[in-house]
C-alpha cells in the first residue's frame, strides 16, 4: 500500500511531467530507480535518521550522474533528499506507474494459473478484461501450482477466483449445509 506521502509527491511529479510532456521519460527513469532501490537493506539507510542529510545529497548526485538521469527527475530526487523522503521512493513509482497507466487508459492485471498458460489461453484472458474495463490490459503471468487448476487474476484491487481449489472449497461447503433427506 503506497503513503499518502508517497501519493502526493507521485501526483506533483506526475503533474511536472506532464506540463514538460516528459511522463514516458520519468516513468523509465523512476522504474530503473525503483530496481535499484528494491534491496529493503536501501530502504532502511534511505530512511534511517543517522543517515545525514549531506550524504543522502551526495548519494543522489552520485546516482543521477551515473544514470544520466533528467533534470526533472534529478531535481525531484534532490528534493526527496532535502526532505529525507527518499525511502518513499517505491511508492512514488508505484503511483506514478497508477497514474501514468491511467492517463494512458491501460490497466495492470497479474493472471496466477496452476501450469503455464499458453498464449492463446493467455489472449482470451486479456481479451476478456479488455472488454470487461474498456481499457488495454498489461499482463504478468505467474505459474502457481497451489492452485491445482484454473486462474485467479488481480484486476484494479479485485481478485477474479476461477481457480479449482476455490471450486472445490465451495463445493464442500455447499455440501456440508445441504441437508440430506432420506
Amino acid at each position: 500500500m503506497t503513503s499518502r506521502v508517497a501519493r502526493r509527491y507521485a501526483k506533483a511529479l506526475f503533474s511536472l511531467a506532464q506540463e514538460s510532456g516528459v511522463v514516458d521519460a520519468v516513468a523509465a527513469e523512476l522504474r530503473e530507480l525503483h530496481q535499484g532501490f528494491d534491496d529493503p537493506a536501501i530502504v532502511a539507510v534511505l530512511g534511517s535518521p543517522l543517515t545525514s542529510a549531506s550524504r543522502l545529497t551526495a548519494l543522489v548526485k552520485q546516482l543521477t550522474e551515473h544514470l544520466a538521469l533528467s533534470t526533472l527527475t534529478r531535481h525531484f530526487l534532490g528534493v526527496l533528499a532535502d526532505n529525507r523522503r527518499l525511502d518513499q521512493l517505491a511508492g512514488v513509482y508505484e503511483h506514478f506507474e497508477a497514474l501514468h497507466d491511467r492517463a494512458l487508459g491501460r490497466i495492470r492485471v497479474t493472471i496466477r494459473g496452476a501450469a503455464s498458460l499458453t498464449p492463446e489461453r493467455q489472449r482470451e484472458i486479456v481479451t476478456a478484461f479488455e472488454q470487461r474495463t474498456g481499457k488495454t490490459v498489461l499482463a504478468t503471468v505467474v505459474t502457481d501450482p497451489v492452485l491445482l487448476g484454473g486462474v485467479v487474476v488481480e484486476a484494479e484491487g479485485k481478485v477474479y477466483d476461477g481457480s479449482l481449489q476455490t471450486q472445490l472449497e465451495h463445493l464442500a461447503h455447499d455440501m456440508a449445509g445441504a441437508r440430506i433427506y432420506l
